[in-house]
């Protein structure tokens, strides 16, 4: 696949993610007061799995291979096993940074958005279905492989990270820039460790997970 094709596809993962973002919210205006909040619930579970159901059916579709990456089938086992150890580094790393925001930067100890989507999942469990399984996908492809992935042939990997990472923490609106920057770098890293995007897939999911068990058991 050339690089143009590989652009394309790039672009192609990059709208498809927008898409679903918008549509979320125009399904939730549109919705009647009585089918609220259930109704908006499930439509956006509906679309986050059809958004990222459509990102891995054009990464497959057009062979979205990037140079430096390898088959999933050649290392499944380094693929789950680094995907647990970037879990953990992450968790460490976010709490590192948390401190630092909190101490340094006077930012509050709790996050609005996780807290937001932590009361969602309360009421509605189901809704763990777009937090721990297709918001990790999706972000993963369109951060990591798209921006990380096709930046860093030219840019090299430290400035490949920082433009994704630093994208990646713009993009949920929650004021942490360090913390969301910090798990970005965190998932390039494993991304370009084990050249396989289902990595830090795995990694995001499971500190998403982590952080939902923690409002059933703690």
């Amino acid at each position: 696949m050339d690089i143009q094709n590989k652009k394309k596809t790039g672009l192609q993962i990059v709208l498809t993610y927008i898409m679903i973002q918008l549509l979320t919210v125009l399904s939730n205006q549109l919705l009647p007061a009585s089918l609220q909040p259930a109704g908006g619930i499930w439509s956006n579970i509906l679309l986050f799995s059809l958004g990222a159901g459509l990102i891995i059916y054009l990464d497959r579709k057009n062979r979205f291979d990037l140079l430096f990456e390898k088959t999933f089938s050649i290392q499944k086992s380094e693929v789950m096993i680094w995907g647990v150890v970037g879990f953990v580094i992450a968790v460490v790393s976010q709490y590192i940074a948390t401190l630092i925001e909190v101490s340094f930067l006077g930012t509050p100890i709790t996050s609005q958005n996780t807290q937001g989507i932590l009361e969602i999942i309360k009421r509605y469990p189901y809704f763990i279905v777009i937090v721990s399984i297709a918001g990790p996908i999706m972000e993963e492809f369109v951060f990591r492989k798209v921006l990380f992935g096709l930046s860093i042939g030219k840019i090299g990997g430290i400035g490949a990270a920082v433009i994704s990472s630093l994208a990646f923490a713009f993009i949920h609106f929650d004021g942490r820039m360090l913390v969301y920057s910090v798990m970005g770098l965190v998932f390039s890293w494993l991304y370009y460790k084990t050249k396989n995007i289902w990595t830090p897939i795995i990694a995001h999911s499971l500190m998403n997970t982590f952080a939902i068990l923690q409002i059933f058991f703690v």
